[in-house]
């Protein structure tokens, strides 16, 4: 009998080695259609109840107001469900092979979303951006403030008939940064500060409120419209984590 019979024997049958499949070129494809597909699911489920959250907080919080202990805990809270939000907001961008919005808010605004609006809507925007603009930003923040300036302009085309707008990004200090969109058409002659009608500007409000900051909106009949986010240092605030993802 052979070294080898008696090892079979002594251990029982031992299975046939498997050959693995080659990884051909449709493996990176299907890599990038499960990166995409977890990037969905991440997004629809998990960033959009963690907003969810973070806004029932902000409702809680109002009615705490007369509570200074309340509110400090609260306001703890609210801080790591933006920390984490900023986290999955990178994720998301790696995941879908994208470099995000953290390091080039600006660039997507002056070479996207800007040409975009002109060219659909035949109005004349400019952009003005303090030189002491942040060189980056929480990712969550850059996906908001670029959506604030977006339904801003559409509104300003489509309610407004407006010709000219222009954006500013101010740096007013280490807390403080605003956003304006300006525009020079009819205004909105039903506007109630209180109660703003059109879920676009509801929209605003929230994603401003989000960050921690507040929206107001200053309309005349023929004056045009002044839409102003005002963002404090909750919305600056973020440790950036090492890429996860190198494949």
């Amino acid at each position: 009998m052979s070294a080898a019979s008696a090892h079979e024997l002594a251990l029982g049958p031992i299975a046939p080695l498997v050959p693995l499949p080659r990884v051909e070129s449709g493996g990176v494809s299907d890599r990038r259609k499960i990166k995409e597909a977890l990037a969905r699911e991440l997004h629809d489920q998990l960033a959009q109840n963690m907003t969810s959250l973070l806004v029932q907080t902000q409702v809680f919080a109002q009615d705490q107001r007369d509570r200074p202990d309340v509110l400090a805990e609260v306001g703890f809270v609210q801080t790591s469900i933006r920390e984490m939000l900023n986290n999955l907001r990178q994720i998301l961008c790696e995941l879908r092979d994208q470099p995000g919005l953290s390091k080039g808010l600006v660039q997507a605004i002056r070479e996207g979303l800007i040409p975009g609006v002109e060219v659909r809507a035949g109005i004349k925007v400019r952009l003005w951006v303090s030189r002491a603009w942040p060189s980056s930003l929480p990712p969550d923040t850059s996906v908001h403030i670029y959506r604030i300036i977006q339904e801003a302009l559409t509104n300003a085309c489509k309610h407004g008939a407006a010709t000219k707008a222009q954006v500013a990004l101010r740096y007013v200090s280490e807390k403080v940064i605003v956003i304006s969109v300006s525009d020079n058409g009819c205004g909105i002659a039903w506007l109630d500060e209180d109660k703003p009608i059109g879920m676009g500007l509801l929209g605003m409000r929230e994603r401003a409120a989000i960050l921690g900051g507040a929206l107001t909106i200053r309309s005349r009949p023929r004056g045009g419209t002044t839409i102003t986010a005002r963002l404090n240092k909750e919305a600056l605030s973020w440790s950036p984590k090492p890429a996860l993802f190198a494949f």
